[in-house]
């Protein structure tokens, strides 16, 4: 072979060889390209796999946060003002407090309703004195007895005693919620007889005048129902 020949042969080789190089490698990266395809392919189908399964499915922490904000506001929030409808409901009335001081030297006329004579008021007077620091009751009839007063209750009590309380006493009992006027019972006993309600008794104070102590309220009570009849009548 001469050299001409060599020559030739060895440009030919290096051209074989670059080709066969160059092959190599568009091959190389086709299949490289052809892998990230797909592996964007395969990541593409699962992220959206698993953006879909999250976009399906309840969000449960944001509820239970919401829920939770819920309560608490409803924890927090005060309770609502019922001053209003409290003050509807109550009525308020004026009373005066009477003291031991404003029986002293006082007379009543009583009338007593007994139960053994329905059809007869028997009226008397009593009065009430304070003697050698003790309170006295002085009747018409001129029996004795002792009366007492308790503020805290308001509570009023007349006693009359027979022949010295030997042969039995009576009380004239009952609260007193007005300066002029005193209603109540009549409680008894006896040596043959246990104590007993035996009569209803009212009671109007003396020495005032008609106009200063007004109408008694037994006969206001009356007079509202009479009113409240006329109004029902009125109405129909």
């Amino acid at each position: 072979m001469n050299m001409i020949q060599k020559i030739y042969f060895v440009v030919l080789c290096i051209y074989l060889h670059g080709q066969t190089s160059v092959l190599s490698y568009n091959g190389w990266i086709s299949h490289h390209h052809l892998n990230q395809n797909q592996f964007h392919a395969i990541s593409s189908s699962r992220t959206g796999s698993s953006f879909l399964s999250r976009k399906a499915a309840p969000p449960l922490y944001s509820t239970t946060l919401k829920q939770q904000q819920q309560d608490e506001e409803k924890q927090i929030s005060p309770p609502e003002n019922n001053d209003d409808d409290d003050d509807d409901e109550w009525e308020y009335q004026e009373y005066e407090i009477l003291q031991e001081s404003d029986f002293y030297n006082s007379e009543w006329k009583i009338g007593t309703l007994w139960d053994n004579n329905p059809s007869n008021i028997d009226t008397t007077w009593c009065r009430l004195v304070l003697k050698d620091d003790q309170n006295v009751a002085i009747w018409g009839d001129g029996a004795v007895g002792k009366w007492n007063f308790d503020v805290a209750s308001q509570f009023l009590g007349i006693s009359k005693d027979s022949f010295g309380g030997w042969l039995g006493k009576k009380i004239w009992a009952g609260v007193v919620d007005d300066y002029y006027y005193i209603q109540g019972t009549v409680r008894g006993w006896s040596p043959i007889s246990p104590a007993s309600v035996l009569a209803q008794w009212q009671a109007k104070r003396l020495g005032v005048s008609e106009e200063e102590a007004g109408t008694a309220p037994w006969f206001q009570d009356t007079t509202n129902e009479d009113e409240a009849k006329g109004n029902i009548e009125e109405s129909r």
